[in-house]
């Protein structure tokens, strides 16, 4: 009698659990749809700053083109980004890789500098560099690996 008593009440509570999780669900799921109509104003700004994005890259010749190339097809207007690609003491092809982006007609007209750095120091090291080289009102560092939105400066 006891055992079957505590059978229904394990097996109510079960099922109160599975019903209030439901609840819980279905709620947040109403709350989304009711706050996800959060629109990004994308209209034009009436001024860009100036931003520098700096880059270091210590052997990163596998993806540093792709990296480059989606920094300077970013929407931002070309001539208020500068792009300091910096090939960290790299013993690979890193720096080829770099050069091969820049020699590209569609990027021939862009502020693009390349640095081949044999200082010491690693990523801080070139951070320094890349703050004594910085003409921008921002900076932005990328690692080599990452991938940047196609419009990641909007909240600027």
């Amino acid at each position: 009698m006891i055992s079957q008593m505590l059978m229904i009440f394990t097996l109510l509570t079960i099922w109160i659990s599975l019903a209030w999780g439901l609840v819980i669900l279905f709620s947040a799921v109403h709350f989304w749809f009711k706050h996800s109509d959060f629109r990004v104003d994308t209209s034009p700004l009436p001024y860009y700053p100036k931003v520098t994005i700096v880059v270091p890259a210590h052997n990163e010749d596998v993806v540093i083109a792709q990296t480059a190339k989606a920094i300077l097809d970013m929407n931002y207007p070309h001539d208020r980004v500068e792009l300091l690609l910096f090939a960290d003491n790299c013993s690979d092809n890193t720096y080829a890789e770099c050069l091969s982006v820049q020699a590209m007609p569609e990027y021939a007209e862009r502020n693009l500098t390349i640095i081949d750095r044999t200082g010491t120091g690693g990523k801080a090291g070139v951070l320094n560099d890349a703050l004594k080289m910085a003409t921008g009102e921002y900076i932005c560092v990328y690692d080599a690996d990452a991938m940047p939105e196609k419009m990641p400066f909007i909240s600027l």
